[in-house]
């Protein structure tokens, strides 16, 4: 692109607050300033990606070379983006890192997000996970819910143990019920009732009932 400023015959370098006319291909940037129009690239260290209208320091090297310093002013309603290419990181020898927002705050990925930290709190009025597969590793879980409602096409659990506590427990099967157990032991205080359309009862070795009354028919 023809250089349209005034020529700089001396070999210091300069600089100069232009605007942002044209982003050019290459990620070049053509600023033009009080003593003419300069192409440029975006700085390294200049994270705030210029877009056009943007009131900029561009600074010029001895050899024609331009460089984008910083953006001076942006419109208020333009979005500010953060550019840089290759890894970036973010360390803080002490003290806290905190990303507030008013509106909200999005994080986005193409591969892995992972999260280190000695204790992670979530704290929300609504949460939301949708993932395909979810995988969870840890020694001790406790929960505490109001209420929890589950919808699963199938559910596969394997326990050690189990124990469970409750003051009331409804269950209903449309189609078949099946336990198989060493051993089953049912104790109820008052009534305990089995009803069906046809009951058997069978046993190998034995069958015991005992009670003050037994009636039958």
């Amino acid at each position: 692109m023809r250089q349209l400023a005034r020529a700089r015959e001396q070999m210091a370098a300069f600089q100069e607050s232009g605007t942002v006319v044209a982003v050019e291909a290459g990620a070049s940037l053509s600023v033009r300033a009080d003593s003419g129009t300069y192409l440029a690239r975006r700085a390294f260290s200049c994270l705030v990606e210029p877009m056009l209208g943007d009131v900029v320091l561009v600074s010029g090297l001895p050899d024609g070379t331009c460089w984008v310093l910083a953006v001076l002013e942006r419109e208020a309603d333009a979005p500010a983006r953060l550019v840089t290419e290759g890894d970036l990181e973010i360390r803080l020898t002490q003290g806290r890192f905190v990303v507030a927002a008013q509106e909200g705050v999005d994080l986005v990925s193409a591969q892995d997000v992972s999260v280190t930290a000695g204790a992670v709190r979530v704290n929300a009025d609504e949460g939301s996970v949708v993932t395909r597969q979810l995988n969870l590793l840890g020694s001790f879980v406790r929960a505490e819910f109001d209420r929890i409602k589950v919808l699963a096409e199938s559910c596969d659990s394997a326990f050690d143990r189990l124990l469970q506590r409750m003051k009331r427990s409804y269950r209903f099967v449309e189609e078949h019920d099946q336990v198989r157990a060493a051993r089953i032991d049912y104790v109820a205080e008052q009534n305990a009732t089995l009803r069906g359309s046809n009951t058997l009862v069978t046993a190998k070795d034995l069958v015991k009932v005992d009670g003050e009354q037994i009636h039958l028919g």
